[in-house]
């Protein structure tokens, strides 16, 4: 087991520093214009408190909540995008991520050259992702047009290329934003069996994800997210059931425990 991959979180915060307003900025910049020493708080916006979990191997976990309840934000966090202000994440495993359809790549270079840019980005060397290249062209269903520059593509051909890459190579934790069911429906078929192909028992998946007809499909846990809090760690079922009555606004107790 000391090979197989997890996530643990411990006592995770995030905030993001929030812009001050244009009045305050001025008398900021006149002041310093005018030699007045002025002490400038940033001012700082929570966006997850106290997340804690651990995700074992062959986890399949959802992470729901109302908008804005912090799902995006903690899946960039396991991905490495935001740096928690308070407490760590570990993470094993080679990671494949399914964020964001743009995240690594350049709009204004070819398909094929973003294909080595968002392979560098999901962690492979370029030598890495050379034996890959026809299969993921094959996949994006992209031919001659993998040589345009990705900023002429549509939101489809884009989706199908970034999720080619991400798949060329077996990974051991999945980490996917709902956008993946945004396509067409063709191209989610075919994602759904190219996942299903690539998992194993001991694979990782984590989704965040508003549709319930999605978690269910593809996960066994939930964590429920609540205006950035913790608000339990279950099995799908529960989760869902819960996330729905608070979105209901019905008040729900649940055992205090991650």
């Amino acid at each position: 087991m000391e090979n197989s991959p997890f996530i643990s979180v411990q006592g995770l915060h995030l905030s993001f520093p929030l812009h001050l307003d244009n009045t305050r900025s001025f008398r900021v910049t006149a002041a310093k214009a005018l030699g007045i020493s002025q002490h400038e708080k940033r001012v700082y916006k929570a966006a997850l408190s106290n997340i804690n979990l651990r995700i074992k191997p062959g986890d399949r976990v959802a992470l729901i909540g109302s908008n804005g309840s912090g799902k995006t934000s903690l899946l960039r966090v396991l991905n490495g995008v935001y740096e928690p202000v308070q407490g760590k994440v570990i993470r094993k495993g080679r990671v494949a991520s399914l964020i964001n359809a743009t995240m690594g790549m350049d709009l204004y270079v070819s398909g094929m050259e973003n294909i080595y840019l968002r392979g560098q980005h999901v962690g492979l060397t370029r030598k890495e992702i050379e034996p890959s290249v026809d299969g993921i062209i094959e996949f994006a269903e992209l031919a001659d047009d993998i040589y345009r520059p990705v900023r002429t593509y549509s939101s489809g051909m884009l989706a199908r290329l970034a999720f080619a890459i991400a798949t060329s190579t077996k990974a051991d934790i999945y980490l996917m934003d709902e956008w993946i069911g945004a396509g067409d429906a063709r191209f989610f078929e075919r994602a759904q069996k190219r996942i299903a192909e690539l998992f194993n028992e001991q694979t990782i998946l984590v989704l965040a994800s508003h549709s319930d007809a999605l978690v269910k499909k593809w996960c066994d846990k939930a964590l429920v997210l609540e205006k950035g809090h913790q608000y339990t760690y279950t099995d799908v079922t529960t989760g869902l059931d819960i996330k729905n009555r608070l979105m209901r606004g019905e008040t729900v107790r649940v055992p205090t425990r991650s």
